[in-house]
């Protein structure tokens, strides 16, 4: 078994060593150490290794350098002396972020107090009030007189009321969201102007050719206005379809979209049809439109055929069953036989044979006429 003390000799004679002529030193490693012991399980070898590494302080990219020793340990301590002020600046980074934000928010904690407060005070003046007019109506009905509630009570209470009800709303956010709307309506009125004066432009330009006082209006609201933000909130409008389009960076007001004009519905696509039919529909349908394909084109193969066909039929015969060259050839074979208006040729080409009206695809037409 590898003992702590056979891994610090292994150690300390790989450190020792010289590199050789043309290449790096050789590092100290659970592999080395083990190499150098002839064995031992790499377990055993770690714990040992990792504590023998803090005690002397190894460093392998500065000694791999083959650097004097003097010189080795002052980079060392420089490179700890570095890492340590690093870190030390990134945390008082982080303090002072930490710090402003406590600030903020003990601000926010003292604004949202203090209207608290206010409003809690509005709603005894208010119960204050009401109760004195209630008061007040019970001694005019014990007297006779009558029972409206006097205008110098009546206004004052209302007046209380409506400013409860603003603080009571700022309190919410709610005063907060109507500034925030009015403000980027503000901004829309102020961008859809300049791009009808200078056309489409990117976000940044948007930006500037806005004026300051809308901005400004933007930090006094608690939303400052920045290329970023305009940036978003442009891309959500061109997104949404609210009259602006963004095209390789540029925004610009988008064109209005023409009414659809009714007219007779599309129709329906061949998939969904053939969902509906059965095998013998199909089948029938198929034909037919292998009947008037033979009367545009003349005589043809059943590979020549096939490769004319719409694609949408060849497709949806996998719904029954692939049509392919030798299954066509059987299939027109077999309406020929039933008296069908097809005729078979020399060189396995079908030829339609043509009639006084079209073919419906299924009964067999007297008084034809061959086609090719």
């Amino acid at each position: 078994m590898v003992t702590e003390n056979d891994v610090r000799v292994a150690a300390s004679r790989i450190r020792a060593r010289s590199a050789p002529p043309g290449s790096l030193k050789e590092r100290v490693s659970v592999r080395s150490v083990r190499r150098e012991l002839g064995g031992g399980s790499f377990g055993d070898i770690a714990r040992p290794l990792a504590k023998w590494k803090a005690d002397e302080n190894y460093h392998p990219v500065i000694e791999q350098a083959d650097l004097p020793e003097a010189f080795e340990q002052r980079l060392a301590a420089l490179a700890r002396d570095l890492l340590e002020q690093a870190r030390v600046e990134a945390t008082r980074e982080r303090l002072s972020d930490f710090a402003e934000v406590e600030r903020r928010r003990q601000a926010h904690e003292e604004i949202l107090a203090e209207a608290a407060a206010q409003v809690d005070h509005l709603e005894d003046q208010v119960a204050a009030l009401r109760s004195e007019l209630a008061l007040l109506r019970a001694a005019d009905v014990a007297t006779g007189q009558d029972g409206d509630a006097p205008p110098a009570i009546a206004a004052p209470a209302a007046q209380q009321a409506a400013a409860a009800r603003g603080f009571v709303d700022a309190l919410m956010g709610k005063k907060l969201a109507r500034e925030a709307d009015a403000f980027w309506a503000q901004v829309r009125d102020a961008v859809e102007a300049a791009m009808r004066e200078r056309g489409p432009m990117p976000a940044h330009a948007i930006y500037r050719s806005l004026p300051a006082e809308l901005r400004r209006q933007g930090e006094s609201v608690g939303l400052p206005l920045t290329p970023g933000w305009l940036r978003y909130h442009l891309l959500r409008m061109a997104e949404a379809g609210e009259g602006l389009a963004e095209i390789d960076g540029r925004f610009g007001l988008a064109e209005p979209q023409p009414e659809p004009v009714p007219g007779e519905p599309a129709a329906p696509a061949l998939a969904d049809e053939v969902r509906e039919m059965g095998k013998r529909r199909f089948w029938r349908r198929f034909v037919r439109e292998v009947h008037v394909l033979l009367s545009k084109a003349g005589p043809l193969t059943a590979d020549e055929i096939l490769r004319r066909m719409d694609p949408e039929w060849i497709a949806a015969s996998e719904r029954f069953q692939r049509i392919t060259p030798g299954r066509l050839r059987f299939k027109l074979r077999g309406r020929i036989d039933e008296g069908r208006p097809f005729a078979e040729l020399s060189g396995e080409r079908f030829a339609a044979v043509l009639g006084e009206e079209p073919w419906d695809g299924e009964s067999a037409m007297s008084g034809a006429v061959r086609n090719g």
